[in-house]
């Protein structure tokens, strides 16, 4: 199943605040707000971004490399229904931070 297994990266990328998803634009503002506040919660705060990118990573890569092949395990096809499902997800998801003036006032 590698085309779930590309669908897994690209949406745990876009959990870890990757340049196109909109979690990025979310983490921008976190930063300037908090740094404006106190520069004492910019250490806790690089410990949560650094955090949350690790267990992303980690995820991914226990689903997709973990103790057992997951392709040997997989009885079934996978239907257009699912594709689409995951689709309709993941683009909006990285096509929102064209409109960034939205969220930001």
């Amino acid at each position: 199943m590698p085309n779930l297994s590309l669908w897994w990266f690209l949406l745990c990328s876009s959990n870890m605040a990757a340049p196109p998803s909109l979690n990025l634009l979310g983490e921008i503002t976190l930063i300037n707000s908090l740094s404006a506040y106190s520069k004492y919660t910019m250490i806790f705060l690089f410990i949560l971004v650094f955090y949350s990118a690790v267990y992303s990573l980690f995820l991914y890569s226990y689903t997709q490399h973990g103790k057992y092949y997951s392709g040997l395990y997989s009885f079934y096809q996978v239907s257009i229904r699912e594709y689409l499902l995951m689709f309709l997800h993941w683009v909006p998801l990285n096509i929102l931070i064209l409109k960034s003036e939205f969220f930001i006032m």
